[in-house]
């Protein structure tokens, strides 16, 4: 039997302000108990803590993500800003581990987005995976360049299973 995991988004509501430079963690996860009623689930020994999965046996994983993305622009009385027509939007996997005290990247993708032309929204999706040599208790964690464009969380899942 091994360790395998799957979670689905869940619902919150980021603090708007203003955006930042750095990759920002995706902590909004269904976990334990609440696993029941989606389609995630967590197996053979894996855990979860503050966003992260923690594997339980060192091996090679298969750890994959889906992030679902919304940029929402609805507001009428700004003009279209040519400035923001091709943003970059970044989305990665990493791994924290005690021994090296700091977060590593394992797989990323990086996507230009466009703003959209009809000004109200744009849609798009980033799906990661990969494998990778872990550790017993390793942590992994998902980040994106823009927390807000995480309109529809019911969509996201990151996982991973031993091979």
């Amino acid at each position: 039997m091994k360790p395998a995991a799957k979670l689905v988004g869940q619902i919150s509501y980021p603090k708007l302000g203003p955006q930042r430079k750095e990759m920002e963690a995706v902590i909004a996860w269904y976990h334990g108990r609440e696993l029941d009623y989606t389609t995630g689930f967590m197996r053979y020994g894996v855990r979860y803590q503050n966003g992260r999965l923690i594997v339980p046996l060192t091996g090679t994983y298969n750890i994959y993500s889906f992030l679902s993305l919304t940029e929402n622009d609805d507001s009428p009385d700004v003009p279209f800003d040519t400035s923001r027509n091709a943003t970059l939007v970044k989305h990665a996997m990493y791994k924290y581990n005690v021994k090296l005290g700091k977060d590593v990247e394992l797989v990323s993708s990086i996507q230009t987005h466009r703003e959209s032309t009809n000004r109200n929204f744009n849609a798009f999706s980033s799906q990661i995976s990969t494998l990778v040599q872990l550790e017993a208790g390793d942590e992994i964690s998902v980040k994106i360049s823009d927390i807000l464009l995480i309109s529809y969380p019911g969509d996201n899942f990151f996982g991973l299973h031993m091979i």
